[in-house]
């Protein structure tokens, strides 16, 4: 948030996209209700306490011009604490249509409400301890999600298991601190300590914990972000066919004049609940033409940025086609097609564009090697965690894993120091040590309204 923004401030913005068959607009802050007294008028009182969390039928209309908004709008009132942002919620229910809710925002905004920024309802639910960081991060994932299994990650964060696991780790932590730091501030008592190698052991399992967690770091990037998939090979192997095969619709012009496809050819689609964007790219040869020329080049560069590369060879003449070792980071597979006319090399998967033999077993072994096994069973014990939590989960174990020999030596001043970062690191992910840039990146991917 901007360095004026303020949470004496009294917010609205649009809770709805524009031009559906209803309007909301979300209004939060200590004047909400006031502001909206002004506006709405209706049989019964908004801020009655009888009518709290009611949605109310009334008429909206501008203060200034005393001219009708909306003859039939509906307001709820939720007084905080319990509302979504912890403060005094109002919503004007009114009917679709951009100019009603615009001229309603511009009435409201008279009034001395400020328009929210991106993000700002859900970090006043933050700041106001609604939700911990993880919470609302979820919130933003549940509104992008593409794919149902995303959707289900979204809301296993959304209802506190990542947070609650994170959580437990820190107190934990804290505890084990308060015992190494207590040695240093008595050294000379006879208190009841733990054994050092108790405490180690408990810092060890935590750290195998974290570890654990963070592996599912991969399975989360791929439900929530998908991955990049590209089809390529020598001309006339079927890249076209396969595109055409995996979407189940005719998206790339099939022919068998060699060169058929310059450019890249970019769909979408779902595999085992991963958001798949794949490309379809020209085939690689020797050429003279420079428009052909062009689009290998593409294909080159689209290779080395992607999550994973299908290298289609021709059954019946694979060393004509043999994969040319271009630069990649993602994973490769080498697929034999039209294994309906040749027998397929060793080592290949198989498989005919033509019938749809063998696509099933492409699709599985594609998922299987995108989902790595070890991080796909982290993942189903607790949340699969993002890149950012994944990362602070990395530097929480690496700082146990120095902690955990200097507690066995009994350096307990040297053992505290990765001891306080570990810590650090975990309420960096619940947002209790979390830096004021870090929300105001988090947030800025919101959108407005939430």
């Amino acid at each position: 948030m901007s360095p004026a923004v303020s949470l004496q401030d009294t917010i609205c913005a649009p809770a709805t996209a524009p031009g559906g068959a209803v309007s909301i607009l979300r209004l939060s802050g200590p004047q909400s209700l006031s502001v909206a007294r002004r506006l709405w008028s209706g049989e019964r009182d908004l801020g009655a306490p009888e009518n709290a969390r009611r949605l109310l039928l009334g008429r909206l209309g501008d203060e200034a011009s005393g001219s009708c908004l909306d003859a039939s709008c509906l307001a709820v009132f939720m007084p905080g604490p319990r509302s979504y942002t912890g403060e005094d919620v109002v919503e004007f229910h009114l009917h679709g249509g951009a100019m009603a809710a615009r001229l309603a925002c511009q009435a409201i905004l008279s009034c001395g409400v400020r328009a929210a920024e991106a993000g700002e309802f859900t970090r006043r639910a933050f700041l106001h301890g609604k939700v911990d960081l993880t919470q609302a991060e979820a919130v933003a994932d549940l509104v992008s999600a593409e794919s149902e299994q995303a959707l289900l990650l979204a809301n296993r964060q959304l209802s506190g298991v990542l947070g609650k696991e994170i959580q437990r780790h820190y107190d934990q932590l804290t505890l084990l601190l308060s015992e190494v730091e207590s040695r240093l501030d008595f050294p000379e008592e006879e208190l009841d300590w733990m054994p050092p190698e108790r405490v180690s052991g408990a810092l060890e399992a935590c750290r195998q914990e974290l570890q654990r967690l963070a592996e599912s770091r991969r399975e989360g990037e791929l439900l929530r972000h998908g991955a990049r998939l590209v089809i390529a090979g020598a001309p006339n192997v079927g890249k076209s066919s396969l595109l055409n095969l995996l979407l189940g619709r005719n998206r790339a012009i099939v022919s068998p004049i060699p060169g058929t496809t310059r450019d890249t050819v970019e769909a979408d689609f779902l595999l085992q609940g991963i958001p798949i964007h794949v490309v379809d790219t020209a085939g690689a040869r020797q050429t003279d033409d420079p428009v052909e020329q062009d689009g290998i080049s593409r294909a080159r560069e689209a290779a080395a940025q992607a999550d994973a590369i299908l290298w289609l060879v021709d059954a019946a003449r694979p060393r004509e086609t043999a994969w040319p070792q271009w630069p990649h980071q993602g994973l490769l597979l080498i697929v034999a097609n039209k294994c309906d006319l040749a027998d397929p090399p060793p080592g290949m998967l198989p498989l005919s564009a033509a019938t749809g033999q063998g696509l099933e077993l492409l699709r599985e072994e594609l998922a299987r090697q995108l989902l790595d096994t070890q991080a796909q069973d982290a993942a189903r014990a607790t949340v699969a965690v993002s890149a950012r939590h994944g990362q602070l989960l990395v530097d929480a174990a690496r700082a146990l894993a120095e902690a955990c020999p200097l507690v066995e030596s009994q350096e307990w001043a040297l053992a505290a120091i990765p001891l306080r970062q570990a810590i650090a690191a975990l309420g960096g992910i619940t947002g209790q040590t979390v830096d004021p840039d870090v929300l105001d990146t988090i947030f800025h991917r919101f959108c407005i309204g939430k």
